[in-house]
């Protein structure tokens, strides 16, 4: 600034804990020399800080979606659209001294113990990246104008279609796209709501969890429930390492895992399925999910991770009303996922594919699959019993934190404000006052009820809304039926 005389530094803010921080440092030193500082808005559609949720019921639970966007709404005028670029700017009277990109080395490969250079691991990711303004624009022209768009609301849960979802995601990460030009791109596109809605409200979701992270900043490591930090969760390092790697033994896991190491990105229904199996069946913490998918996404955002992986995790504001099934291979009809990614079981026939352990003896022959040799043998054999664990361990913690426990089982959260709040618990982890299992309303089919969505195996799904009968106390679990 000193070097180009400038007056006046403008920049789009952060809205990430340590990025406000950064900016405070550079905020003071730029003001010690009389240099005028602008933060401006432009990574989100709605600013957080002018975004107000009152406490309590509004049209829906504090800080879920609907009630978010009204807030928002109320906030002040809705989006504008993005400026046009300038058709030209006044250079500085001089340019300050710079040096190249290179050698700041902000992506070398590891240098090994001896001095040599390892493996640029990044170099077979990247090339299914092009990493650049101009690119982000085709990828969103491209999906918006050329059917992707049209089809999302059918195809979006497919990860065996190319170009069911946009792949949009690390160019709004990085900036090189504005959400506002996607929003209205989106809103151009002159399609019936019924096809664009979901993806609308993609944008407005990336709102909420920054929403959410400026009132928890704390949020990637904390849980926003704060009575869920006595949770215990197994530490078994060895299912973790074989989530993480892709070798659970079961497949369609395991392609997502491998999808994510190579290329940086995973199809968002197959994110749900990986979350889904590591907490409810291995029954490890959210937060070593979310470490893991921080490191490896190229699209990681702090605020869309951490939101995601606590209400995986139950801790955060929205629980998750579902458990999805790592078998069924729903996201993969075709099978083409799968065989890509855990290619040692591609001449199984699809009816086998995402269970292999079902196949006969001869099917598993004859596609030169040995469970336990040439493909991994299931790390979970019994998923019903795992989750009962898993949800023990839940109940466990809520029976012993009746007092952020309200009259109806819900968890209770106190915010930054001092005001407390419901937030919204599914069913089967609701407490009576006395720390019994709360029955659910008579006739309820609503959210939060013992319905499924996805099944594991067909039929019943793997505990998902069961009823656990009877008392659960700290340290010991007095459960008379599970169905």
């Amino acid at each position: 600034a000193d070097e180009s005389s400038a007056r006046a530094v403008y920049w789009h803010r952060s809205y990430e804990p340590e990025g406000q921080r950064v900016e405070a440092v550079v905020r003071e030193a730029l003001r010690g020399r009389g240099i005028a500082c602008v933060a401006m808005a432009g990574a989100l559609l709605y600013e957080p800080a002018a975004v107000h949720c009152p406490a309590g019921w509004q049209g829906g639970h504090w800080g879920t979606l609907m009630p978010f966007l009204r807030a928002c709404e109320r906030s002040g005028p809705p989006p504008t659209r993005p400026t046009e670029r300038p058709v030209a700017m006044q250079p500085p009277c001089a340019w300050p001294a710079s040096g190249a990109l290179e050698d700041l080395r902000l992506a070398a490969p590891p240098v090994l113990s001896g001095g040599s250079v390892g493996r640029d691991w990044s170099a077979a990711m990247m090339a299914g990246w092009e990493v650049s303004e101009a690119a982000a624009a085709r990828a969103m022209e491209d999906f918006v104008g050329g059917g992707g768009l049209a089809g999302y609301e059918a195809r979006r849960s497919r990860a065996d279609e190319p170009g069911a979802v946009s792949r949009l995601s690390a160019f709004l990460r990085f900036g090189q796209l504005s959400p506002r030009a996607l929003h209205f791109a989106v809103r151009d596109a002159g399609l019936p709501r019924e096809q664009v809605k979901t993806f609308a409200r993609r944008l407005h979701w990336r709102d909420l969890a920054s929403f959410h992270l400026s009132v928890f900043p704390e949020m990637p490591w904390r849980p926003i429930r704060a009575h869920y930090a006595s949770h215990e969760w197994s530490g078994d390092a060895s299912a973790l390492r074989a989530w993480q790697r892709g070798n659970t033994g079961f497949p369609m896991v395991d392609a997502g895992m491998r999808c994510l190491y190579a290329t940086g990105w995973m199809h968002q229904s197959v994110r749900m399925v990986v979350a889904s199996f590591l907490i409810e069946y291995l029954g490890i913490s959210w937060v070593d999910g979310a470490r893991w998918f921080h490191d490896t996404l190229v699209d990681a955002d702090l605020a869309i991770n951490s939101m995601m992986w606590q209400n995986a995790g139950r801790s955060g504001i929205d629980q998750w009303n579902f458990v999805l099934s790592p078998e069924t291979g729903s996201q993969d009809p075709s099978g083409g996922y799968v065989r890509k990614w855990v290619p040692e079981l591609a001449g199984l026939p699809t009816k086998h594919l995402h269970a292999p352990w079902k196949a006969p003896a001869a099917t598993l022959s004859a596609a030169g699959v040995e469970l336990g040799a040439t493909y991994p043998h299931r790390i979970v054999p019994d998923l019903p019993a795992a989750r009962r664990i898993t949800v023990a361990a839940l109940l466990r913690m809520r029976a012993s934190s009746l007092d952020f426990n309200d009259a109806g089982g819900y968890d209770l959260i106190t915010l930054p404000t001092g005001e407390t709040t419901r937030v919204f618990t599914k069913q089967e982890f609701r407490l009576t006052a006395s720390g019994l299992l709360k029955p659910p309303p008579s006739g309820s089919r609503g959210r939060g009820s013992a319905r499924s969505r996805h099944t594991s195996g067909g039929g019943r799904a793997s505990g998902r809304g069961a009823q656990l009968q009877g008392k659960v106390s700290t340290g010991q679990k007095k459960i008379s039926s599970f169905f």
